[in-house]
């Protein structure tokens, strides 16, 4: 015996953030025909891919491209322009998201400029979202798809220590304020290695402190995208797809001692991956400099761990971000 859900009875859901997970989340709920909002801080869907060259939520900087390719990238039922690059800058990228929810007919189903001030679980299970505006609303369901990329995380002692200019990643989003000067960068993720190659193009100097060894895979391999080309590996046994990813990384790369940078041993893919073909060009030729990590601060000069030093008039922490959820409590999600 089947039963039918009325209007009445439907399940209310309430979705956090209108960027690539929110709006995908918002998509699947209405195909289910949920009664569904999705509450939307900034003035626009998108997330991250809104440019904004002031300090503000977090968005992506002015030279942004996507580090894994349109292929990998797009939704299933919706792919990604056939014009479009293999790797979409971020101006494409968001108006693929746009072009996305207006396909699906999403957007009046979201409130921009509505923040979620609180969300607090009810004995019923339900819950309770008061919104910064002061109105409180109530849902069956939540999900939570407000990104991970606005709580910079900062490097103990290092604002403190340093008496130049320090900023982390978060707020970088061109190079023009950094000309002529000496800049260190921390951090080798994808963030840092774009601030560092950047940042190079207009600096009298500009050093990358890289803590431990890891892999910089370039974004081609036999003239596709790597990451296409790794997932022709998977039909492989895990052994010999890991000893695979290693050949063909030697074969782009060589040697990370020739670079100046420590040799990784772990498998390719054990952590996340730097993706970046033009951070290795610029060490070669004498761009980027690779420091070890850093050991100590006194005011402008900082020592690595290998002993050296360096003088710098700023310091770009590339350091990552803390995954936060600032409208619960503490008591739901630490």
């Amino acid at each position: 015996m089947s039963t039918t859900i009325t209007p009445a009875s439907m399940p209310t859901v309430a979705i956090i953030g209108a960027g690539c997970s929110g709006i995908t989340a918002l998509k699947n709920c209405l195909a289910q025909d949920l009664s569904v909002v999705c509450f939307e801080a900034n003035s626009d869907l998108g997330g991250n891919w809104i440019y904004n060259t002031e300090p503000s939520h977090s968005s992506v900087c002015e030279t942004t491209h996507i580090i894994s390719s349109k292929t990998l990238s797009a939704y299933l039922d919706y792919p990604m322009p056939e014009d479009y690059p293999d790797y979409p800058s971020h101006d494409q990228v968001l108006a693929y998201f746009r072009s996305y929810a207006d396909h699906f007919g999403l957007r009046e189903y979201i409130r921009f400029n509505t923040r979620v001030a609180r969300a607090e679980l009810q004995p019923d299970q339900s819950w309770e979202l008061t919104l910064a505006n002061g109105r409180v609303e109530q849902f069956n369901y939540l999900l939570t798809a407000n990104g991970h990329h606005h709580e910079a995380r900062h490097p103990a002692g290092i604002s403190e220590a340093f008496t130049g200019r320090y900023l982390h990643s978060h707020d970088y989003k061109n190079n023009k304020a950094f000309a002529d000067e000496r800049v260190l960068v921390i951090g080798s993720g994808n963030s840092g290695c774009d601030c560092a190659v950047e940042i190079s193009r207009v600096a009298k100097k500009v050093d990358i402190s890289i803590r431990r060894p890891h892999y910089i895979i370039p974004k081609f391999f036999l003239g596709r995208p790597s990451d296409t080309f790794n997932k022709t590996l998977q039909y492989l046994p895990g052994w010999l797809a890991r000893l695979g990813q290693k050949i063909t990384l030697r074969i782009q790369v060589g040697r990370y001692a020739e670079y100046g940078l420590e040799e990784p041993t772990g498998p390719v893919t054990k952590n996340h991956p730097t993706l970046n073909s033009e951070l290795l060009y610029k060490i070669r030729h004498g761009k980027v400099h690779p420091r070890r990590g850093v050991t100590n601060i006194d005011g402008n000069v900082v020592t690595f761990k290998d002993g050296s030093q360096g003088t710098y008039d700023t310091i770009v922490a590339a350091t990552g971000y803390k995954i936060t959820f600032p409208f619960f409590d503490k008591a739901v999600v630490s």
